[in-house]
């Protein structure tokens, strides 16, 4: 794996002052980890953004400063953007130990070419795009490659236990997990039609332009172990029907009187 290596300086600008680095074309960042309290930073925008598009979530980095008593190994963490021109906003370095195991998630890549993916009355669902792996930082596989030699019929599967990655590496997902199945076309399309829920409308909220987040000091971890699950619609409940065998009884018309006029 490429050793990626950059210079960073101490930031001194914060708050909502860190516009005016953007402007400059300098974007704030933060390192934080464990036991250690969150140092401020920044790099040029145009650097940071060649270091996010080598590195991803997975290549572990090494920070060089003159202010630093020592490099210092981190992995990006979060990474904030404009909701409407997606420019660069903040990025948020998470520091590890070379001698510590990290929880991570990894990259699942399907090989292409497998004998179902040929085949036009088949079609192969990629169920699981990532899973969760625990090492040291320097053993972070960049992605893992799926065997989709075995997809030749409907109903043929590819598992987590059927991945293939180093001794150094613990898979921590269930074993039966399903990343990819064959099923025939049409009941793919059929399935996806019936399952398919009502589009939702996300509705971005966005203070002034997008100085929001970044502008805390000491960023907060993301808890690990999922996706957010989606919120459930409440169904709204019609009104209990009236007992059954129950009868309204008719008005009784008195003889002899006129109805009373109201």
């Amino acid at each position: 794996m490429e050793a990626l290596v950059q210079e960073v300086e101490l930031r001194s600008v914060q708050g909502k002052k860190v516009k005016r680095l953007r402007r400059s074309g300098v974007t704030p960042a933060n390192i934080y980890g464990r036991g250690m309290e969150s140092v401020p930073v920044q790099v040029a925008t145009a650097q940071m953004e060649a270091l996010l598009a080598r590195a991803g979530r997975t290549h572990m980095i090494t920070l060089k400063s003159p202010s630093f008593n020592e490099e210092r190994h981190v992995l990006i963490r979060e990474v904030q953007r404009d909701a409407i021109t997606r420019k660069l906003l903040h990025v948020d370095f998470y520091q590890v130990s070379l001698k510590e195991k990290i929880r991570v998630e990894v990259p699942l890549i399907l090989q292409a070419d497998s004998p179902a993916s040929r085949r036009k009355d088949l079609v192969v669902l990629e169920l699981l795009s990532a899973i969760e792996v625990e090492c040291l930082p320097t053993d972070i596989p960049e992605k893992i490659l799926v065997d989709t030699s075995k997809l030749v019929e409907s109903g043929d599967r590819v598992l987590v236990k059927d991945l293939v990655v180093s001794d150094k590496v613990t898979i921590l997902n269930h074993p039966e997990d399903v990343i990819a199945q064959v099923q025939y076309a049409k009941a793919a399309v059929l399935e996806e039609v019936v399952e398919k829920a009502p589009e939702e409308v996300e509705v971005a909220t966005v203070k002034g332009k997008a100085e929001k987040a970044e502008e805390e000091e000491a960023p907060a971890e993301k808890e690990k172990g999922g996706k957010p699950a989606a919120a459930e619609k409440e169904k709204s409940t019609k009104p209990a029907a009236a007992e059954k065998g129950a009868k309204a009884a008719p008005a009784e018309k008195e003889k002899g009187k006129a109805p009373e006029k109201k």
